[in-house]
């Protein structure tokens, strides 16, 4: 009689879960967008948000920008 070792017991586990979970994916019909809203106070929002459009137009999808810009002051998306 031969028994697993905690490792194989492992692999077998992981082999199930991921059969569960790759037939739940083929079944999935239902195409959805994301939006990723950066807000609060300090340098690097607009850094990141940028950085992500060019990220996700590199691997060919869509994508756009919404910003608002509040008040008069100075600031370098609006010079």
């Amino acid at each position: 009689m031969t028994s697993l070792s905690d490792e194989e017991k492992h692999q077998k586990r992981m082999q199930i879960k991921k059969a569960m979970i790759d037939e739940k994916v083929a079944q999935a019909t239902e195409e959805r967008g994301v939006l990723i809203v950066l807000s609060g106070p300090g340098k690097g929002k607009s850094s990141s948000g940028f950085g992500t459009v060019i990220r996700a137009l590199g691997h060919g999808y869509k994508a756009a920008v919404v910003q608002f810009i509040k008040g008069t002051w100075d600031c370098g998306e609006r010079n």
